[in-house]
């Protein structure tokens, strides 16, 4: 009579093997009464596992991941088993677990296969914890390393396995010559490859990440803003062109709020609220980070509020500023710069370059405040205008000197340096 094969396959969690939290998720098969285990590469805490579908609970992004996973491999499971069958009468459990884990179905991982993991991971996070256009960045991102290893290393995709230092070079010299993309752009993919092996390591699809510590430096590039000179001339000019005193007025509201063309564009008369200091803020975050930027409104900012709250456009769109395209507000800063007699490459975003330079930082506003009203994410990034604020380093040099002067004058006596009293 010939021998019936009964296949069992399910997922359980050891706890035994309870580590900083985490337990392991293994692939257990019972062929005949005969029972073997085999790893899955992922791990999980005990409370998120359901015992009962075994898979993860919720619709976590990461719980996605790791039942898309289960799934894929319970198809394999099956799949081992029926061409098992069809080539002996005889299939034991051992067999199974021989042909999933050795010379059957190769389950290493490559590199283009987990830039879709990983960015399928962050696209449930759009709107939680990033941003539409960062995502969108990350299509571009995976899309540049596929278009590196098909025409540069003439293959479909790489192992992480195979992926070695020098992966990182050659493609950084592709990236420069290829695609002449800047330097700090050039930054962005290679942080980005970075942050997928990172990935690929976390869930053990790689021992390590062999472009740790990769060097890429950002090149230093030169930020333009208005001096309060500069600054001044535009709001005392005297325009006779509506469209242009429309866009001067924007372009001063963004020099003394910091925001962005997006963000200013979507602000409304609900954004605007009583602080604690008696004084109106907008209270509002950024679209590019999602990071709260609230901002106390300077005079010179609510002037133009008060000015444009019964404007057509502000009214029906339920808008504080008559917002025009980004591209032709940009154009008319042009014609408002040769008429103000300003060279500098007068855009949008040098509005927000202004505020934090001439509008905070020159006049001792904190290097902390000026982060939190710009919506930083990092000190750092805000520490970058503090580098070009020579004027400042000036001011803050003369005080001491002052401060020193007197010091030295209320000392008993008229030494000289050097000297003994």
């Amino acid at each position: 009579m010939q021998k019936i094969d009964l296949l069992n396959a399910k997922f359980i969690i050891r706890k035994n093997r309870e580590v900083a939290g985490m337990v392991p998720i293994q692939l257990q098969i019972t062929i005949e009464g005969e029972r073997v285990f085999i790893s899955t590469g992922q791990k999980i805490e005990v409370e998120l596992w359901d015992l009962k579908s075994n898979r993860a609970i919720g619709k976590t992004a990461r719980a996605k991941v790791i039942n898309e996973y289960l799934d894929k491999m319970s198809v394999d499971v099956v799949k081992a088993f029926n061409e098992l069958k069809s080539l002996n009468d005889d299939i034991s459990a051992e067999m199974l677990r021989d042909k999933l884990t050795g010379k059957g179905i190769d389950r290493r991982k490559y590199l283009i296969e987990c830039c879709q993991i990983y960015n399928s991971s962050f696209e449930k996070l759009v709107g939680i914890e990033i941003g539409e256009i960062t995502f969108g960045r990350y299509a571009t991102f995976a899309a540049r390393i596929n278009d590196f290893i098909s025409t540069k290393l003439k293959l479909k995709d790489i192992l992480l396995t195979d992926i070695k230092y020098s992966f990182g070079i050659e493609y950084e010299h592709y990236l420069k010559t290829e695609l002449k993309l800047h330097q700090n752009t050039l930054v962005k993919y290679i942080q980005y490859l970075n942050r997928v092996l990172d990935y690929c390591v976390k869930y053990e699809w790689l021992e390590k990440n062999v472009l740790f510590g990769y060097k890429c430096p950002v090149k230093e590039t030169k930020r333009e803003y208005l001096n309060q000179d500069e600054l001044q001339r535009i709001m005392d000019k005297d325009i006779n062109i509506e469209r242009l005193r429309e866009v001067r007025d924007i372009f001063v509201f963004c020099c003394h709020t910091g925001y962005a063309y997006k963000d200013a564009a979507e602000l409304t008369p609900d954004h605007i609220g009583m602080g604690i200091n008696g004084r109106k803020w907008i209270y509002t975050s950024r679209q590019k980070t999602d990071n709260v930027s609230n901002v106390p409104l300077l005079d010179q900012a609510m002037d133009i509020i008060e000015k444009y709250k019964d404007h057509p456009v502000c009214v029906s769109k339920n808008r504080i500023l008559p917002m025009k395209s980004n591209q032709k507000l940009n154009a008319y800063l042009k014609e408002l710069a040769d008429i103000c007699g300003i060279s500098k490459p007068m855009t949008m975003h040098i509005a927000r370059h202004t505020f934090a330079t001439t509008v905070l930082l020159s006049n001792g506003v904190s290097m902390e405040a000026t982060s939190k009203m710009l919506g930083h994410s990092s000190l750092k990034t805000t520490q970058i205008y503090g580098k070009i604020l020579e004027t400042r380093v000036g001011a803050e040099m003369e005080m001491l000197s002052e401060k020193l002067s007197k010091t030295k004058k209320g000392e008993k006596g008229d030494t000289k340096f050097g000297e003994a009293k």
